[in-house]
């Protein structure tokens, strides 16, 4: 029977979501680490995610999906038997019986991703969570963001080596704005490609400081000139939720 999976981890733990080949326990993947609970409990098959994170990124929301046996009938004694295990870098909010065609990742509708700033005095105890940055202009930021809603080919935000998908991606949402001492940018979209998010990330910000013109983001968006590759740290990206 197949069950949905609702989980957040600590991605700073981990060499991204999906199970990587020769994986040891140093450079052990969350995926791996859910396999190796799943299998303390006589549970082995396929865990497929939502969506793969890359080594370094959180998520609060991640959704996966595994068919496991009929004799696991008491899912809240499963969880507990698994959360034993996976604590204190991953932690499993819920897993519910769910329709044999589920699929965790193609039938998710929209993806929101968001980006954590921290514009304070430096906090060893963010460093993991946060990205330490100047001070910065948020509605200009949230200004900035807008850019990239709607749909457009985003050939030239994308890392290479990211498979052969289409380009074409929606972003329905998109902007920034202040929490506390937080600077938090999101991104709504159907998917993304591969460090999209962290790259149009690192473009805002650069708009931001005046290393890049409005101007060149425009033309990266649309493809006439390629002048920003780089990808903002890992560590204040967050998967925070997917909607189906």
């Amino acid at each position: 029977m197949r069950v949905k999976l609702t989980l957040s981890y600590d991605g700073s733990a981990f060499h991204g979501f999906q199970i990587q080949k020769n994986e040891t326990k140093a450079t052990q993947s969350v995926a791996g680490a859910l396999a190796c609970a799943l299998k303390r409990v006589n549970i082995e098959g396929c865990i497929v995610g939502s969506g793969r994170t890359d080594t370094g990124v959180h998520a609060t929301h991640q959704i996966a999906h595994i068919d496991i046996p009929s004799f696991w009938k008491d899912l809240e004694k499963l969880k507990s038997h698994l959360n034993g295990f996976l604590q204190p870098s991953i932690f499993i909010h819920n897993i519910r019986l769910i329709n044999s065609t589920f699929h965790a990742r193609f039938d998710a509708k929209k993806r929101l991703y968001r980006y954590v700033l921290y514009d304070g005095g430096y906090q060893p105890f963010l460093a993991n969570y946060a990205l330490h940055v100047q001070p910065i202009d948020v509605e200009k930021l949230n200004e900035y963001a807008q850019a990239f809603v709607g749909f457009h080919n985003f050939e030239y935000f994308k890392k290479l080596g990211g498979g052969t998908t289409k380009d074409e991606r929606t972003i329905f949402k998109a902007g920034a704005y202040r929490h506390k001492n937080l600077i938090i940018i999101y991104f709504l979209g159907d998917a993304f490609l591969r460090s999209q998010v962290r790259m149009m990330c690192s473009s805002l910000l650069k708009v931001c400081d005046g290393t890049l013109s409005f101007e060149d983001l425009i033309a990266q968006r649309d493809r006439k000139m390629k002048v920003s590759t780089t990808l903002i740290p890992a560590c204040g990206l967050y998967l925070s939720r997917v909607f189906y």
